[in-house]
């Protein structure tokens, strides 16, 4: 998003401000759609299994996260937001449909399983937090976005040669690493 917001900003600001509302705009529509599907199940399950199953569903999630991280072999889609929308879709309409894309979580590649973790941790142990945790989600992701493409639009964009592929490889890994601490955390501190 960046990589469309930041040369966007450097020739119409207004335009790439308007695309960077839509982006916030759309992402936390599609946050509050998919926090209700995720509190609804999340309180069924709460309903039907006993708080230790579900604290061993989550930490078993985690490891399991956790690992493909390190291997890296995050879980996702191949597909991205249709970059052919940049060049038919106005600035502030294309930020609405990319953020509501991106927010639907699915839909998009992943660059960590930090987003399956939360959703199965929110899901399975405080559904009534859905709400928050998503649109928290993609405020943070936009608000990184906006700062990101502020930063580019001014400086240019770096180059996305080996360098990038092996930093990407090191967060996930070090993802991985967390996951699997938090999984130990939460076995160790509810046995």
């Amino acid at each position: 998003m960046a990589g469309v917001a930041g040369p966007m900003l450097r020739r119409n600001k207004a335009q790439g401000t308007r695309f960077l509302t839509g982006l916030l705009v759309g992402g936390c529509v599609a946050s509050l759609l998919f926090a209700a599907v995720l509190f609804a199940l999340g309180t069924l399950l709460e309903w039907w299994l006993p708080p230790h199953v579900r604290l061993v569903a989550v930490a078993v999630m985690l490891v399991l996260l956790g690992l493909a991280d390190i291997a890296n072999r995050t879980p996702h889609t191949w597909r991205q937001v249709p970059q052919a929308y940049v060049r038919s879709i106005p600035p502030g309409r294309l930020g609405l449909v990319w953020g509501f894309d991106l927010s639907l979580l699915f839909t998009t590649q992943k660059s960590t399983s930090l987003t399956w973790a939360a959703l199965v941790g929110t899901g399975l142990l405080v559904p009534s937090a859905a709400g928050w945790v998503l649109v928290g989600m993609t405020v943070v992701g936009v608000l990184t976005i906006a700062v990101r493409s502020v930063y580019y639009s001014v400086n240019g964009m770096p180059d996305q040669g080996d360098r990038i592929r092996l930093w990407f490889t090191l967060i996930r890994r070090t993802c991985g690493v967390a996951l699997l601490v938090v999984a130990a955390v939460v076995t160790l501190g509810n046995w």
